[in-house]
């Protein structure tokens, strides 16, 4: 009789244990505008002058750090919205492992099929958050620690190459006369 009193209580507690361990998780809501987020992403051709809020044909991706850990990708992307430029709202993001305390968040956007090949793309700068939402319904969102930034025209590398090829050739001419 003692032992299975004693095998209940241990089996309660192991699946409070088990129960708490799965609502532990962090979410939030991954958009760029809320009741209280409203950062705009844009972007800026070079020089040819073009430019404007980031359309249907950009996307997001969310990275994130645990209190002074490193800055992991979360591998997930999400679409601007094709009726509101600038915009995008992406599902609510699980945080693997967060369970409380300070968590910085980084946004980066682009054009491309990822971030690293894309011609237009911009990171916001890192924020912090102090905790987020966890439990089996979360809501949160960035809020005003995300800021407004703009994606940028990356120059592919043939075109650094060839103007330090045009400028070592222009200054070889200048040098020979």
């Amino acid at each position: 009789m003692k032992k299975s009193i004693v095998a209940s209580i241990i089996g309660v507690v192991a699946t409070v244990a088990a129960i708490e361990s799965s609502y532990g998780q962090g979410s939030v809501f991954f958009n760029n505008y809320g009741a209280t987020t409203d950062a705009i992403i844009t972007w800026k051709a070079g020089d040819s002058g073009g430019s404007g809020p980031a359309n249907a044909g950009f996307k997001a991706s969310l990275s994130y750090a645990i209190g002074a850990g490193p800055l992991t990708a979360l591998g997930n992307s999400t679409a601007f919205n094709p009726a509101i430029p600038g915009y995008f709202t992406g599902p609510i993001v699980t945080i693997p492992g967060y369970v409380s305390g300070a968590i910085s968040f980084q946004i980066s956007a682009y054009d491309g099929v990822d971030y690293a090949t894309s011609l237009h793309r911009g990171q916001s700068t890192l924020f912090t958050l102090n905790s987020i939402a966890t439990g089996a319904n979360p809501v949160g969102e960035f809020g005003p620690a995300l800021t407004a930034f703009q994606v940028a025209t990356v120059p592919e590398p043939s075109t650094l190459a060839l103007i330090g090829l045009g400028t070592g050739a222009l200054l070889f001419l200048r040098r020979r006369k």
